[in-house]
């Protein structure tokens, strides 16, 4: 453009086209691709126009001297304003940028920028720690005092991490409140696990949310690249079986994955798999075992037992696939369907017959889900006083004051409350105290003991006066032989469940006990 514009200038010179200069000047400061280029293309553009403007009349080349000096200014005046928005834009970007790689809340790495940063270390062969960290407790909060609340003690929680973060340590948002924890470099496991226990302990202090003290927990799970696995994805896996492991066993520690718990992950995902891919109306069903009370002597209730036939695994046990099933996230799905099942099998039963039905600890700690079982009862019109929700200690510890207002809104409703497998942990008599209980059921443990130990007799003659004392009935499970039933006689005891008085049935079966129960009664009454 310069070149053509002198040439035709030197050739053909008019007055009227040095303008053309101004306007290379006023181009050149829009389209430089840096200011050093800008300025010189400028100030060349306007000593071209005023060497060129010699030729003309004093009065033009006038004109075009305040002409020439005006442009030079605008130029550097455009140019350095035009360069600033694309600065701005390019720094608006980078921001953008920065931030779509930050959790929106916490400001730490988010799910997929921790992700990436896994990634890269597996292609560089970096060696690392991926540990899993989920915080106990803090879902009630959630539900019981709001989001706002939870997103302040989130913020307090990463604030916590900032603190403990080392040389190598880096944490994520993985999502509500899970987080991940990358131990970058060759450490030993101890290493990883004191890491993981000093994390814990300092996200376990009270939580000053004035004027609320609120407490939560922690559990992780580690695994190490390469030794533990090739992929990001099997890493993860398997530090994620190691913190579910952990909620289950180990709950408040931290956990290292290893060459055991490979087998059992193994076995876990192909369950997880059959779980996703049955269908579960066809492939769940109920088995329902009597409570025999001897007082009246008569079945006054059955708890349902969950069973799964697996076309492609057959019979699974159900510790088993309810444990899959919470690993997978499904339970609510089992629970479902084996509620519904429950409720139908109820409806056919005589109406003082009532049925116990467990739940998990997923089910209990998720409230709006364990409504909308009870919007089935009154669909059906069945009456709540025919349902008992079996918990276990288990099942509360999480979070025993959300449990208690959860089961205290379900006791008001009329439902039955009891306490499954009391005895077997280390608190249960806490449990008597702060949770709104109709029944208790004895630990098989005990009751199988009886025959031989002195101390398990007295430990079972305890809880029965204990739970008459209270106003509770007193369930004793695994009653299997009669020496055990002879032994126990002297106790006094009024329910009872296990094989002695019969095993887990069919419906069918069930009905065809409860119509003789029946004639057998008509019979008494007519003679």
């Amino acid at each position: 453009m310069y070149g053509n514009v002198v040439a035709y200038m030197t050739l053909h010179f008019e007055e009227q086209k040095l303008i053309y200069f101004v306007l290379m000047a006023v181009v050149f400061s829009t389209t430089g691709v840096t200011l050093r280029a800008t300025l010189a293309s400028v100030i060349v553009s306007i000593a071209s126009m005023f060497w060129f403007a010699q030729k003309a009349s004093p009065e033009i080349a006038h004109q075009f001297a305040f002409i020439g000096v005006a442009t030079s200014f605008a130029s550097l005046g455009m140019a350095t304003l035009l360069r600033k928005a694309i600065l701005r834009q390019i720094d608006a970007r980078l921001f953008a940028d920065q931030l779509a790689a930050l959790d929106s809340l916490t400001g730490i790495a988010n799910r997929r920028s921790i992700f990436a940063r896994i990634d890269t270390l597996v292609e560089a062969k970096t060696p690392f720690w991926l540990g899993i960290l989920d915080l106990d407790g803090f879902k009630s909060i959630n539900d019981i005092y709001g989001h706002a609340i939870g997103d302040r003690v989130l913020c307090e929680v990463v604030d916590r991490l900032g603190f403990q973060s080392a040389a190598g340590v880096q944490f994520g948002r993985i999502g509500g409140d899970e987080f991940a924890v990358l131990v970058i470099g060759e450490h030993e496991a101890a290493d990883v696990e004191e890491i993981g226990n000093a994390l814990i302990a300092d996200i376990s202090r009270p939580y000053d949310m004035r004027p609320l003290q609120l407490s939560i927990g922690g559990t992780v799970g580690f695994a190490r690249f390469p030794s533990m696995g090739t992929t990001a994805r099997e890493i993860y896996e398997k530090a994620d079986f190691a913190l579910y492991r952990g909620k289950q066993f180990a709950r408040g520690y931290t956990v290292i994955f290893t060459d055991d718990q490979d087998a059992e992950m193994r076995e876990a995902l192909a369950l997880e798999r059959a779980l996703r891919e049955a269908n579960l109306e066809q492939e769940l069903y109920l088995l329902f075992q009597p409570q025999f009370d001897l007082t009246r002597a008569k079945v006054v209730s059955f708890e349902a037992l969950a069973r799964w036939q697996s076309p492609t695994l057959g019979l699974v046990r159900p510790d088993r696939f309810i444990r899959a099933a919470e690993r997978a996230g499904l339970i609510q799905n089992v629970t479902r369907v084996l509620f519904g099942k429950a409720l139908d099998a109820l409806y056919l039963w005589p109406d003082e017959i009532t049925i116990s039905f467990n739940l998990s600890a997923q089910d209990l700690a998720d409230r709006a889900f364990i409504f909308s079982l009870v919007a089935q009862v009154t669909a059906r019109e069945i009456a709540p006083g025919r349902l008992e929700f079996e918990i276990t200690e288990t099942a509360v510890m999480k979070d025993i004051d959300a449990a208690r207002v959860l089961l205290e809104n379900l006791s008001a409703l009329g439902f039955k409350i009891a306490l499954d497998d009391f005895g077997s942990g280390y608190s249960s008599f806490e449990y008597l105290d702060q949770l709104p209980l109709d029944k208790v059921k004895i630990d098989k443990s005990f009751v199988r003991k009886v025959a031989q130990s002195a101390t398990s007799r007295e430990i079972v003659a305890g809880i029965i006066k204990l739970c008459s004392n209270l106003d509770l009935k007193c369930v004793l499970e695994g009653v299997e032989t009669e020496d055990e039933m002879r032994t126990l006689n002297p106790l006094s005891p009024k329910l009872i469940q296990g094989y002695l008085f019969g095993e887990p049935m069919s419906q069918r079966d069930v009905l065809g006990l409860l119509l003789a129960a029946e004639q057998v009664k008509d019979g008494m009454t007519a003679a």
